[in-house]
């Protein structure tokens, strides 16, 4: 519930160049983090965590309307450096295939840079006090996706667009005709949008918390896999430091 599915001609415009200036500034401080890095091991694993990411992102849950992310585990195995990068390319990707617009790209590599970070904080905190991988991993998803729902739905209330833009739609037709989407994201009295934004935000909570659930089971079920067979992939070493 994180993600932005918004189409382009509906953000205002100090918030998409915000979204992208700080984008290019996040996405430039990753790299100069990296720059001394095994190169090799760095591109292969943003790579192969993009990938992982934008398959993820691309198949929704039945019902629900939710897709799981997979952030805080591209955290877990990669720290925030190279998982922000990989959530950058994840989500540019997207927009190119018109999964939400190419205009939101830069709101929604921070929104997903924020549960990279935050799930590579928290899953350090919490690995030796929670003790088995599986309950550490689960509980910093859990945690990390209330607050990237939370940020995700103040960008929705700070550009006062109509919340039924930011919903997902599998189907992409929105994105047919950005003059009806123009239309639709013309702005409602104070009073309307205040109301229309709480049924937003119950409704992307109930519905987020199942699908919280979910990629905590996701999550956590692969870090506890990788921890038994592979778990020098969770132990820090020299070239993934950031």
């Amino acid at each position: 519930m994180s993600h932005l599915h918004i189409p382009d001609g509906v953000l205002p415009l100090p918030w998409i160049a915000a979204g992208i200036g700080l984008t290019a500034l996040f996405v430039y401080l990753a790299l100069a983090a990296l720059k001394r890095h095994d190169r090799a091991r760095v591109v292969s694993r943003i790579a192969t965590l993009s990938a992982v990411m934008l398959l993820a992102m691309s198949l929704p849950i039945p019902l629900l309307g939710y897709h799981v992310n997979l952030t805080v585990l591209a955290g877990i195995l990669a720290g925030p450096a190279e998982g922000f990068i990989a959530a950058f390319v994840t989500n540019l990707i997207l927009g190119l295939m018109a999964h939400g617009g190419i205009t939101v790209v830069g709101l929604n590599t921070l929104v997903t840079g924020l549960e990279v970070s935050l799930g590579w904080l928290i899953w350090r905190s919490l690995r030796r006090a929670l003790r088995r991988p599986f309950a550490a991993a689960a509980v910093s998803t859990v945690i990390v996706l209330l607050i990237s729902t939370t940020a995700m739905l103040g960008i929705v209330a700070g550009t006062q667009i109509n919340p039924d833009l930011a919903l997902h739609r599998h189907d992409h037709s929105e994105h047919a005709d950005h003059s009806e989407h123009a239309d639709n994201a013309d702005h409602a009295d104070d009073t309307d949008h205040v109301g229309s934004l709480k049924a937003f935000a119950a409704v992307v909570y109930a519905t987020g918390a199942v699908g919280w659930a979910i990629e905590a089971l996701v999550v956590g079920s692969v870090t506890e896999f990788i921890a038994k067979s592979r778990p020098d992939m969770l132990s820090p070493s020299p070239d993934r430091e950031a």
